[in-house]
């Protein structure tokens, strides 16, 4: 797409964005649950990934337990897609009451900070993650930063940067983000990674999840590793409708002594447990399992 269809898209798109996130909440929630039903029951959007990757992770379920638990995924599908047009536009101290923190993990990172750690925030595709990187550094005295993939459109490429840095949380590229944090090594800070995604089949850590043979990412771990970082597990709860409270776990103080692959399969575990005790809010619509292993891996 050239520069002018981009640019054409992005303006024709961006009044509606700003259009939703102007809403009060509750008129954008009842707006919600009405394209819930355009796009369940009517498109179907991605219905076949979504039924695939379930009877796959859930293969003790019944026929009735896995629709029920598609129908609540695709109702909170919607409903963070809403949630994030709120980012562009509600105020700091909106974001702040719409995500906490708890007492657990706030004494964490006080004592993290205290002891002038860098952490490794690893979390998944479960609850609104684009709401932790905008409430943390309001709750919190470290430096925070997200690693993204620069979209191909560079006008909402800077949209989304400027909605993910409006609260001071700084942003790296993927490609960019090791030297980025070895630049930025001596700064006390945290740096949130998103660690279930679909990686290089070749470089990957494979595991079980969900009852599958499945490619982990492994770069948060090897980062954390090589620049002896504490390592937190991060998980969103869902109050209620745009309410949420992060929950943390400490991994490990100190990741340069842990063996190889033991960080990555303890996040992993962690994130499954979440899964298993409330699946609909995890990204079912993703290709998670896309890859086979290689042979000999």
């Amino acid at each position: 797409m050239n520069k002018i269809a981009q640019a054409l898209v992005y303006y024709t798109t961006i009044p509606f964005i700003y259009f939703f996130s102007i809403l009060p909440w509750s008129l954008l929630f009842v707006i919600s649950d009405f394209f819930f039903v355009i796009f369940y029951f009517i498109i179907g959007y991605r219905r076949k990934i979504v039924r695939m990757n379930l009877s796959n992770s859930f293969p003790e379920k019944s026929a009735e337990e896995l629709r029920e638990i598609e129908f609540r995924f695709y109702r909170y599908f919607i409903d963070i897609t809403f949630e994030m047009f709120k980012l562009f536009t509600i105020s700091s101290e909106q974001k702040l009451k719409r995500c906490k923190i708890d007492e657990k993990t706030q004494s964490l990172t006080d004592e993290l900070y205290s002891k002038k750690r860098n952490v490794v925030l690893v979390m998944g595709h479960y609850g609104n993650w684009e709401y932790a990187p905008s409430g943390l550094p309001l709750q919190s005295d470290y430096q925070s930063y997200v690693i993204y993939h620069p979209l191909s459109n560079p006008y909402f490429d800077r949209l989304m940067s400027r909605m993910r840095t409006s609260t001071g949380c700084k942003l790296y590229t993927m490609a960019g983000t090791l030297k980025g944090m070895i630049s930025n090594k001596n700064e006390i800070n945290v740096t949130a990674f998103l660690s279930d995604q679909s990686p290089d089949p070749n470089t990957a850590t494979w595991c079980q999840f969900l009852n599958q043979d499945t490619a982990v990412f492994n770069g948060s771990e090897k980062i954390a590793r090589k620049l002896n970082m504490a390592v937190i597990y991060g998980s969103l709860e869902r109050v209620k409708r745009g309410y949420y409270i992060l929950h943390s776990k400490l991994i490990c103080e100190d990741a340069s002594k842990t063996q190889v692959g033991e960080i990555t399969e303890s996040h992993l575990r962690l994130l499954e447990n979440d899964i298993r005790k409330a699946p609909e809010f995890w990204l079912w619509t993703h290709r998670r399992w896309k890859h086979k292993r290689p042979e000999g891996m």
